[in-house]
């Protein structure tokens, strides 16, 4: 009996420790101000033209949203997102901006609407709302 009621105490405490915790306000705020970082950076480089934006996204705000005034083509968000020639306006892209962030994923979404999910799928993608 003894034996049974242990197994059930560890099994019900790694249960919790494998829960993921909701994000800390700090860690809240400081992807809310990195995405407005990344705008700031967008709107004063080569691209200010292209109404680059961004914004932390999603349930516990670890999704980089951005979004572009101009129709996009595939190669030019890779571009982006990788950091490749003269879309490098962050070094290493928006790749390594958002995970040196804390950001788990980007998606990307253009002027007509079209989605470029990076670690997460199209359809959250398409629901990502921001956090404030």
């Amino acid at each position: 009996m003894l034996l049974r009621y242990l197994l059930i105490v560890m099994l019900v405490a790694s249960e919790m420790t494998c829960q993921p915790s909701p994000p800390s306000p700090p860690a809240r705020g400081l992807r809310v101000t990195a995405a407005l970082d990344f705008t700031k950076r967008y709107a004063s480089s080569r691209f200010a033209g292209w109404k680059i934006r961004a914004e932390a996204a999603g349930n516990d705000c670890d999704v980089l949203f951005v979004q572009a005034g101009v129709i996009m083509e595939d190669s030019m968000v890779e571009a982006l997102h990788y950091g490749a020639g003269a879309y490098g306006v962050v070094e290493g892209g928006v790749q390594r901006f958002s995970r040196d962030r804390s950001f788990r994923a980007v998606a990307y979404k253009d002027s007509s609407g079209r989605i470029w999910p990076y670690g997460v799928t199209e359809a959250e993608a398409r629901t990502l709302r921001p956090c404030g």
